[in-house]
């Protein structure tokens, strides 16, 4: 049952990602989504993950972004 998976997921201090679209949410996220009848998937489509693991993901991209910019700067000067 997904509601054991979200309890689970609060007790570790783990959030619930979904390999469809890299849906993150922490337990409190996905119950009110659940509530208003959204991503009530089986819990075979939840994974409980480190949520700084999505913190690190988003300083990556950043990081990216960031060397981007700065190219797209020296290109055009």
């Amino acid at each position: 049952m997904l509601k054991d998976l979200i309890e689970q997921a609060r007790r570790e201090g783990k959030w619930l990602w979904c390999a469809y679209q890299d849906l993150w949410f922490s337990p409190d996220q996905l119950e009110m989504h659940n509530a208003a009848g959204r991503f009530n998937w089986a819990p075979v489509n939840w994974k409980l993950r480190d949520p700084n693991e999505r913190l690190e993901e988003a300083k990556r991209r950043a990081e990216y972004a960031e060397a981007e910019v700065a190219r797209i700067r020296r290109e055009i000067s």
